[in-house]
């Protein structure tokens, strides 16, 4: 009797909310495990000289803010050692219905300075939904792509900034594979957390 008033409890509740019962906790283990400074000088000491598209230098840092289901991602890229490009990305962690995890960018329509994560109020960020990494979250791997028709028409109103915008997601032990398209090309950076 305790058994099938519990699971009708636990459809009840499912149904009422459209997440699985333990969404919460599954969401609170995404967003500690996105949080750290990531970089990809170990790919880079690796990657053959002279190459035609060479990787760029790429430091992530993810913060968490008061909202407990946001955090700012602020992305650095390095193309050579004179150009530097640099955004700051508020990332929603979502588990949908299915039980499958979302990552969804939000972005300031004009970020004049570095956001600050302990000011964060997502009021003044819009939402990038078509670009949403949508995947596998368990408690100790995030994996996640982006669709990619829908995400370059909504990412066109971005601009140059696009560029920073991660199209896919591996987050795993102490590596952050994200996928980026620089220049025009889909490119796999794999990040080890520093700290």
């Amino acid at each position: 009797m305790r058994v099938t008033l519990f699971l009708i409890t636990t459809l009840l509740w499912s149904a009422a909310t459209g997440a699985p019962p333990d969404a919460a906790a599954m969401q609170a283990k995404a967003q500690a495990l996105l949080v750290g400074t990531f970089d990809n000088a170990a790919q880079l000491a690796k990657a053959p000289a002279g190459a035609e598209q060479p990787v760029p230098h790429v430091t992530v840092k993810i913060e968490p803010t008061p909202q407990k289901d946001f955090s700012l991602w602020h992305v650095r890229i390095q193309t050579d050692a004179e150009s530097t490009f640099e955004q700051t990305w508020a990332m929603q962690t979502r588990i949908e219905h299915d039980g499958s995890g979302a990552l969804i960018p939000y972005y300031q329509l004009h970020q004049d300075s570095v956001p600050s994560a302990a000011a964060f109020d997502g009021q003044g960020w819009l939402s990038l939904e078509a670009c949403a990494l949508r995947g596998n979250f368990t408690p100790t791997r995030l994996q996640g792509m982006a669709e990619g028709e829908p995400c370059v028409a909504v990412s066109m109103s971005v601009g140059a900034r696009r560029a920073l915008l991660p199209v896919g997601l591996v987050r795993d032990g102490e590596w952050l594979h994200l996928d980026m398209n620089l220049r025009g090309v889909r490119t796999r950076i794999d990040a080890r957390q520093s700290r």
